[in-house]
């Protein structure tokens, strides 16, 4: 897996997994 695709899957499917842990803004 590429970095764009992982971003990708971060920005559209993953984002609140970072917020749920407390990493807010940390994809933004």
């Amino acid at each position: 897996m590429k970095v764009r695709d992982a971003i990708k899957l971060i920005e559209s499917d993953g984002w609140y997994l970072a917020r749920t842990r407390g990493s807010h803004r940390q994809f933004k």
